[in-house]
């Protein structure tokens, strides 16, 4: 009986392997975010996305850690918190109706943006529905402020990742840095993808630094 227990337990052990090594990346804010060069700027811009990746906040003592689906339109967004193992927490919703929160068994929690939801998960309100700009590559630099919080771009990826040319490539955040006194957020995507396809642009072509390279790998 106790081998067979012990069978069991190291079967178990291996399944949760590679979702405790996903938990493992999930790391504290750095103090010192890397720059890119001013030179780099974000877009074209989607119009709609879907960004699969991780959250971290710190606020004093207090560390979340959370992955995430956000899916954006111009007229709606759809964000779905989950646990580091992936399972589902809370759901954000907005639309020409207002905003809401939903969370498993509780009732659903109605107001008029993302913003004001988001106290209800953090105990601080967060810029979302701003942020979204920045998401999509509306907002060409990589620093800024927004609502009294601080933004910083510190990785940038393209989408489409590969060298198709009939579409139009866009430059767009992989790490943003949002900051306010005491309070640090750092969001990660992990994954891009859209629903938008334009012809491709020739004026439209990656950022070169000083001495002529691409800014960033292909």
């Amino acid at each position: 009986m106790r081998a067979g227990f012990a069978a069991i337990s190291m079967v178990a052990v291996a399944l949760l392997l590679p979702f405790l090594s996903g938990c493992a990346g999930l790391r504290d804010i750095p103090d010192e975010p890397i720059a890119l060069s001013d030179t780099v700027k974000l877009g074209p811009p989607l119009e709609r996305f879907t960004a699969t990746g991780r959250l971290a906040l710190r606020q004093g003592e207090r560390r979340d850690h959370l992955r995430f689906r956000w899916t954006h339109s111009p007229v709606s967004d759809r964000v779905l918190l989950m646990s580091p193992l992936g399972q589902g927490m809370a759901e954000l919703n907005r639309d020409a109706f207002g905003a809401r929160l939903l969370r498993g068994n509780q009732a659903p929690v109605e107001a008029a943006s993302l913003r004001q939801l988001t106290a209800q998960l953090f105990n601080i309100e967060l810029p979302l529905e701003r942020l979204a700009d920045w998401m999509r590559g509306a907002e060409p630099d990589l620093t800024g402020e927004v609502e009294g919080w601080r933004v910083r771009v510190s990785e940038v990826t393209r989408y489409p990742p590969d060298d198709d040319v009939s579409v139009r490539r866009h430059q767009l955040l992989r790490v943003m840095d949002v900051t306010q006194t005491g309070i640090e957020m750092r969001l990660v995507v992990d994954v891009w993808e859209s629903s938008d396809e334009a012809p491709n642009d020739a004026s439209t072509v990656a950022p070169t630094d000083a001495a002529g390279e691409r800014a960033l790998p292909p």
